[in-house]
């Protein structure tokens, strides 16, 4: 229940745009600069190749498969990094 209300709360899809539109700024244009960034802040250390490339990935796939605009391929993408576990459980 808490992981639908965490993909589903309009609160954390907000969260979501505003980091996006952060990643944006600090970034740069490059999605793989965003996605780096991105896991950098959420998971507190240095994100492995792999786990980049299956952000490229995501967002690459979300724009093709899904017609998402890269604005909103980016913040679903922050949304998806807002709920690893990594993220909200601490070790």
């Amino acid at each position: 229940t808490q992981a639908l209300g965490m993909l589903n709360s309009e609160w954390i899809n907000d969260q979501a745009k505003v980091f996006a539109e952060s990643l944006k700024q600090k970034a740069g244009d490059k999605t793989e600069d965003r996605v780096r960034l991105c896991l950098r802040r959420t998971l507190q250390r240095a994100p492995t190749a792999a786990e980049v490339a299956r952000g490229v990935k995501l967002i690459d796939s979300l724009q093709k498969n899904e017609q998402f605009t890269p604005d909103a391929a980016l913040a679903s993408y922050c949304l998806v990094a807002l709920n690893l576990n990594e993220f909200i459980y601490l070790d």
